[in-house]
């Protein structure tokens, strides 16, 4: 059961010749980053793309779950890029270096 009172991160996924597309909305917290972690298959993946349209907040837990993804990506021979990444996450990436270390394009 869902505790209204927590914000939540939907995942979307769609998955076309090697690519992994995951709409995200919501917040990636310490709540929500595990569930990213169980939910994305990187099955065949070799192109994973998070499209953060409609992520409001980033903490440093989701930070971590996407440098995760960039590690597993990156051991397996594939890419991983972030787009449509609104200004104030991608101040976060900025703020903390990480912007250098994933490909996040607004």
């Amino acid at each position: 059961m869902t505790n209204p009172e927590l914000p939540e991160l939907k995942v979307e996924q769609q998955r076309e010749n090697g690519t992994l597309v995951c709409k995200l909305s919501g917040w990636l917290d310490p709540n929500t980053s595990p569930d990213l972690l169980c939910k994305v298959d990187l099955t065949d993946v070799r192109s994973l793309v998070f499209d953060m349209a409609n992520v409001e907040y980033v903490f440093s837990s989701g930070l971590r779950v996407l440098l995760i993804f960039q590690k597993m990506m990156e051991e397996a021979g594939g890419n991983i890029r972030l787009i449509n990444v609104p200004e104030q996450i991608k101040s976060v990436f900025e703020d903390t270096g990480l912007d250098k270390l994933l490909d996040a394009k607004a």
